[in-house]
This record gives structure tokens, sequence and C-alpha cells, in this order.
């Protein structure tokens, strides 16, 4: 009880002295000073209300709130205690209720005014009027308003508070580029430089322009062996009417410099002889500013990738008694290796930490490099749910270890979509596709997919683990049911061909861009409803061909260096496997088939990419097997071979081929990007290759209009494509026409499809 007393007192005494002091109760809020600004606008803003208890902190808040509203220069506070009274003394910014424009003759008031950053219904700032004249004269001197003069008169009625402001303009003449003179050229001709610049006559002057342009010339000496180059101030000179202005560029070529000895000090982490290859120039050639830049860049590089992050390296030029060369000698101070420290990933939502991490080439403890660095973030993208992955390295209080952290931005992982198409394959082609690459945030994929049309029926479920049993290895599991509509020699429809079966791959990755693929196949191959005589009379002969049973294995290397698996830019991509059918795993199907293909990226200028495709096979039979089945045989044409060719029909033997040689040249280019990544690009195609029946049957040898054995001879196909990236899977249109086709052939093809080329 007598605690409870002492408790009690306490918070009374408490209370009185808290009331005493500044925590009165408020009996009003005055807002004064207030002319164009209701009351209630201000009040709105502050946490000081009548009725709660006053405290100071909280007022001079609130003072700072009724400046931030920007329509006042200043406000001040007052207390009346005894009151119980609070005042907020403001000034009020004159309330600008009409700008006029005077003088314009090239624009009208509404575009000055809508340049303007003050406007009317608005308060009055001398920094926006300031802005205002400045944007309003930028605009006319680009123009060629280059003499143009504005005035700005803001009036104000002192009762009212209200302004009226004018803006008077003098526009005067509009001024061309009369000439741009280049004076000092002694190894190039002044029009040869002229025509670098983009300072032209008869257009408008820009000044970034101008120093865009002297920056370009002198690049352009730079890189042919002119160090010394400089330009003087511009000159710039009007004609009496001050229509025309004329800009000299005065130039000093100085001497043309070779380059002499090239050689490196410093360095004891990376010999002489690496940082040698790193070179751009070499002894005897022309100086070029570009090349030193790139062998710059190339060191850095090669220091970064071995995590010397902080060094430091710079081009020392030493001119040589002998006139005209110069020595390079590149100063390197490689400082301490740098380590990782933590290592910390940020913005997950649906994906496990573990995820993420697994896919980081680099553990706390390791060697910095940026190698690693930008391959792990090739691999985060590579999941393929990934829309950002933006690494930052962090310092600590230890100079020489580093702190890492990836800032991740999720995509959506799974949709449901629905498509249609047409080709001249498949004609009407629709989809209906559930997909999702992120399975319980672990990355695993399940797709499962409808496909039906005109001329195929495909129902097909595929799973993908990446990581199983938590070690660098991959297990995929597939399950499909196929029905197509297949041609044969003349006849279009010429049989129905259904699949159905599974299948279970195991990847096991031996480093980080080398895999190996062990997989099994067990499928039931069904051919019926046969048009085409000749065939139908083979299968009457030997019904065993219209009915298999495959058992397969397939043993397959992996080497992937590509950057971006989904859109590659650079890098690329070989694979060589062989699969055994039949034998001693089942099945009455009995063949041996070898498998390479090599896929390069080259990345040209800006987002441009050249690539390079090879797809070779071989297939045998072999046991009791007489011949390989007609539908494991090769046949090219189509989107996927070569383009511009009906598929199955139009290269090789009708009856498909046992070797396969397609070589495809692609170069793509970028239409429309989002967020740095390309949604719709165009791309330019070759193609070439044939399909043989034997080995001995290849000709390497062109077809021409109507040879002998038009089959053994090789064919082509030039044409251009659109390619969408849409959110499951990318989508292209190609339009492809053949070079070697025989009379009476359609010379070109359309075709729709879903997924990468190669």
């Amino acid at each position: 009880m007598k605690k409870l007393l002492v408790v009690f007192i306490s918070l009374f005494f408490t209370t009185v002295l808290f009331a005493t002091s500044d925590g009165f109760k408020i009996k009003t809020v005055v807002i004064e000073g207030v002319k164009n600004v209701k009351p209630k606008t201000v009040l709105s803003e502050i946490v000081t209300k009548k009725g709660k208890v006053y405290t100071e902190s909280i007022a001079r808040e609130d003072i700072r709130k009724i400046l931030a509203l920007g329509s006042f220069e200043n406000a001040e506070l007052y207390v009346d205690k005894q009151s119980k009274i609070i005042k907020f003394i403001v000034s009020e910014k004159p309330y600008i209720k009409k700008i006029i424009v005077k003088g314009n003759k090239q624009f009208s008031a509404g575009k000055l005014k809508g340049e303007a950053t003050i406007k009317e219904k608005g308060f009055f700032d001398k920094v926006e009027l300031e802005e205002s004249k400045r944007k309003i004269l930028t605009l006319y001197r680009d123009k060629g308003y280059a003499d143009c003069e504005i005035e700005a008169y803001p009036t104000t009625d002192v009762d009212s508070n209200i302004m009226t402001v004018t803006f008077l303009i003098t526009e005067n003449n509009k001024i061309l580029i009369g000439d741009l003179i280049v004076d000092g050229c002694k190894s190039f001709k002044s029009k040869k430089i002229k025509k670098l610049a983009k300072t032209k006559r008869k257009k408008v002057f820009k000044e970034d322009t101008l120093k865009n342009d002297i920056a370009t010339i002198t690049k352009f000496y730079k890189n042919r062996g002119f160090m010394d180059f400089s330009v003087d101030e511009p000159k710039i000179t009007y004609n009496e009417q001050r229509t025309k202005m004329f800009i000299t560029l005065t130039i000093d070529e100085g001497p043309k410099y070779k380059i002499g000895n090239i050689s490196f000090q410093g360095n004891y982490v990376v010999s002489e002889k690496e940082l040698v290859k790193h070179c751009e120039i070499k002894k005897n050639e022309i100086f070029n500013q570009e090349k030193i830049a790139l062998t710059l860049n190339k060191i850095y590089e090669d220091y970064s990738n071995r995590g010397y992050l902080q060094s430091y390296i710079v081009p020392d030029f030493k001119k040589t008694d002998n006139d005209g060369i110069v020595d390079v000698v590149y100063d390197i101070q490689e400082n301490n290796k740098v380590y990782v420290g933590d290592i910390f990933i940020d913005g997950l939502v649906s994906t496990r930490e573990a995820t993420i991490r697994r896919e980081i080439l680099l553990k706390p403890g390791d060697v910095l490099s940026s190698g690693k660095v930008r391959r792990s973030m090739e691999k985060i993208y590579n999941l393929g749910f990934i829309d950002g992955a933006e690494p930052n390295i962090l310092p600590t209080n230890t100079p020489d270890i580093m702190n890492l952290a990836f800032s991740i931005t999720e995509g959506k992982p799974g949709m449901i979509t629905a498509g249609a198409g047409y080709s001249s394959i498949d004609q009407f082609v629709g989809s209906i596709q559930l997909q999702h690459m992120n399975l319980f945030g672990r990355a695993q994929k399940l797709n499962l997919l409808w496909e039906f049309g005109a001329r195929r029926q495909n129902y097909q479920i595929d799973w993908t683990e990446p990581w199983f049993l938590n070690k660098a290895m991959s297990l995929g599991l597939s399950v499909y049911n196929m029905e197509r509509l297949r041609d044969y020699h003349y006849t279009t429809d010429a049989y129905k061909e259904g699949r159905t079966g599974g299948s279970v791959k195991i990847g096991p990755r031996i480093s980080e861009n080398t895999s190996l693929v062990f997989g099994y196949t067990y499928e039931n191959v069904n051919i019926f409803d046969i048009q085409d005589e000749d065939l139908k009379q083979e299968i009457l002969n030997d019904p065993d061909l219209a009915r298999d049973k495959t058992s397969s294995v397939l043993t397959q290397i992996i080497y992937d260096s590509r950057d971006y698996v989904f859109d590659a830019s650079k890098g690329a991509k070989y694979s060589y496997g062989v699969t055994v059918a039949g034998g001693p795993f089942g099945g009455n199907v009995h063949y041996l088939r070898n498998s390479a293909r090599g896929t390069w990226f080259f990345p040209t200028f800006w987002k441009f990419i050249f690539s390079v495709n090879v797809n070779l096979g071989y297939i045998e039979s072999y046991g009791d097997s007489s011949d390989v089945p007609l539908y494991e045989k090769y046949y090219v044409g189509g989107a996927d071979t070569i383009r511009g060719y009906k598929y199955r029909t139009e290269i090789g033997p009708y009856e498909g081929g046992k070797v396969i040689s397609v070589v495809n040249f692609e170069y793509k280019f970028p239409i429309v990007q989002e967020n740095k990544k390309t949604i719709l690009q165009g791309a330019f195609f070759y193609d070439l290759g044939g399909t043989w029946k034997t080995l001995n049957d290849i000709h390497m040898k062109f077809a021409t209009d109507n040879p002998d054995n038009n089959e053994y001879y090789l064919k082509s196909g030039v044409g251009f494509g659109i390619r969408f990236a849409t959110p499951v899977f990318p989508l292209r249109l190609d339009w492809g026409y053949g070079l070697n086709h025989k009379p009476g052939e359609d010379l070109q093809q359309f075709y729709f499809t879903i997924g990468n080329a190669f």
C-alpha cells in the first residue's frame, strides 16, 4: 500500500511539473499574416492543435513544415502561456495571378509560359524566376537567336500581395553558322577535319556541340600519332548584320610520334611477359591514345581479376632524343591483395538465400576477384527469374578486406500463358503453358505444355532440380506424348508420327563452365495414317517399321561460357554426345549416334551481336537393326537448320540422312529495350549445309538449278527475322529465302517458332 502511494504521489508531482513548464493544454492556435493561403491549409499540416498539450520541440518542427509548403518567406512562433494561445506568424510570398509575355514572335506565349519554372496560381520565388529566364533563353538560342535578351518585371499589389510577372523579350536576329574555319592543318586537309564536326554551315550554333566537335577532332589526331595536339579557345565573329557567325578553331598538331620501347615498372605479381600480351599497340606503330587507354583497361582488369582492386597504373610517355619517338612506361603500384569479408544478399522475397548464394563463386576469405564477381552475376541472371543483380563492394575497418553485397531484384518466376501462331511447316499452332522457374524458392523448374494445331499435338511435363542432393549436379525428369503430321518425298501430310515416353537426366558439373550429362530415354513410336504409297508398301513389307520401342542412353560433355544463356552476347557453348539405343539397354531399335555442336557469340559494337553455330551429327544402325528408323534420321530445312526451304523434303534424301552438317551465321541487333534488357530485336542470317545417306555421299559444293543427284550438294538460304523476349519463352518470326532451289519449289518460307535458334 505504501509503495502504491509513493508511485501515485510521484506521478502527481511529475504531471504538475510538466503542466507548469511548457506542457500546458492549448486553447487556441492562430495563423497570422496569411493573405492568399487559407489558415486551414496551414493548420492541416501542423501537429500543434487546439486541445493538445504544447511541446516546444513539436512547435519548432511545425515551423519547418510550414516553410516546406513553399508559400512563405518566413515563419515565427509566439507562445502566450497565460492565455494558452499559440501563434504562427508568417510572411507570405507574393501570389502570382498572371504571367504576361511581350515581344515574342517566334514562340507563342503559351509555349514560353510552359517553359518557365514559375507558374500562374503559384507563389513567387526569385530562384525560380531566374531559372525561368534561363530556360526561355535556352529555347531561343537553340533556334538560333543567340542575341536574344530577356527581362522580367514582377509587380505586386501590397494590400492583396498579388503579383503580375511580365517577361519582356527582345528576340533580335536569327543567327546561323556562316562557316567553321580550321586553321593550322598540316597533315590533313582542313576539309577532312571539318567533316568530323557537327557544327556546320546554315545550322544553329550550340556550345555543347562545338565542345563535342573539339573532342572528336582531338581524338582523331591523338589516335594518329599527334600526342601533343591542342586546340586554342574558339574565336567567334559575326557579319555586320549579325545574322551569321564564323567560328575559327586554331589547332596545333605538334610532331607525329611513333612508339619506341614499351616497358613496365613496379610489377611483381604479374610478369612483364603477361603484361605485354595486354598491349594493343606495338613498337614502331603510330602513337594511338585509344589503344593506350585500352591497354590500360586490360592491365587493370588482369590485376582486379587477381584481387588487386586497389592497384594504380599510370602510363608515362618519355620522348627520346630521336625525333618523333616516344617510349611508354607503365608505372604500376600494385598495393595489397583484397580479400572477401562477409557476403550479403538483399532484396529476396520468395527465393531462398541459399539459392542465390550457391551461384556466387566467392566465399568469405577468398581473394576478391572482379572476374568472379562478374561471372557470379551472370550465373544469377541465368537462373531465369532474376531481373536485377547489382554487386556492391563495401569497405571494412581492415583496408585489405572488403564486404560484398548483392542487391537482388526478383522477376516473375511463374505464369500461365496462351498463344497462337502460324508457320509454313506446322500451319496454325496454339499453346497453353504453365511454367515456374523458381519452385519452392529453390530454382526448381516446372513446365507443363500443351501444343495443338493442324499438324501437331503435344503434351509435355518437365521438371528440373539444378542442385540435386545439394550438390553441383542437376536432375531432370520429362514425360511426353507427341503426335506430328509429317511430309515424305513429294507427299504432303504423308503420315502421322506418335511418340510417347519419358526420360531422366543427371548432369554433374565438373567445373565452372564444364558439365557432364547422363540420360536414359524410353519411348514408344508409332507411324500410322500413311498416305504415301511408297512408304505404305515399305511398311506392309516390314510391319515392325511402324511400331518401335526405343531404349537409349546418352553420355554428353558440355562447355558453356556464355554470359546470358537466354540471349547471349559473348562466350561460346560446345557439346559432344554419344547416344546408344538398343543392345544391352533393350528395345527393338539399335543405333549409335554421335552429335557435336559449337556456338560462338561475338559482340561487335553497342549491342549488335554476331554469332556462328555449327551442328554435326552421324548415326548408324548396328546389331539386329538393318537400318536407322525413319524418325531418327536427320532432316534439314525449316526454322532450326537451313531457313528458306521446307522441312524434310527439299534438302537431302527424302527418306532422311545419316549424316548432317549445318552452319548458321546470324547478326542480331536491338530494336526495343526495357530496364537494360532487349525486349525486341532484329536479325539477319545466312544458313548452309545438308544431310546425306553416308559419309561418302558428301559433296562440299553448292547445288545448281538442276544438277544430277541434287540431294548430295550443299544448299543455303538467307533472310531476316524478329525476336520477341516474352516473360516465359522467346518467340521467333523468320523469313527465309533459299538460294539453291529446284525448279517448281517455293523460293521463300515464313516461320513462327518458340525458343532460340541456337
